[in-house]
């Protein structure tokens, strides 16, 4: 019972980081977060992506690293906001960034809150 508790904690958290990775790429490419889709500022976005994939990659995929790598991840969300939102250039766009971003940083903690719970069952 424990293993398949620790399993669906697992790939519960794996859901919420491909549904927040695909999510966040769908939105940024079809009217773009910061103006319109054509904004270079976006790119950042994709950037959040890369770096969850890259901690992914880091973490081989196991459950406390992966913990930790959605926590980094959502942190660079957050400073990704921060950074977009204060820039003089988006004044006119700070909501949507605020609001968007705060939604991705949440769905990222979950994520991680998943897979924390994943390796505390196995584990414990």
């Amino acid at each position: 019972m424990t293993g398949s508790t620790a399993r669906g904690a697992y790939w519960a958290g794996v859901a919420m980081a491909v549904f927040v990775s695909l999510f966040q790429m769908w939105i940024n490419l079809a009217v773009g977060i910061v103006g319109n889709e054509e904004n270079p500022a976006n790119q950042g976005f994709f950037g959040v992506v890369a770096t969850a994939l890259a901690c992914t990659f880091v973490a081989r995929a196991r459950a406390p690293e992966m913990a930790r790598a959605m926590l980094a991840v959502a942190a660079v969300q957050a400073a990704l906001a921060l950074m977009l939102a204060t820039a003089p250039a988006n004044a006119h766009s700070i909501k949507p960034i605020v609001v968007l971003s705060s939604g991705f940083v949440v769905i990222w903690l979950t994520s991680a809150a998943l897979f924390r719970r994943s390796a505390r069952i196995a584990g414990g």
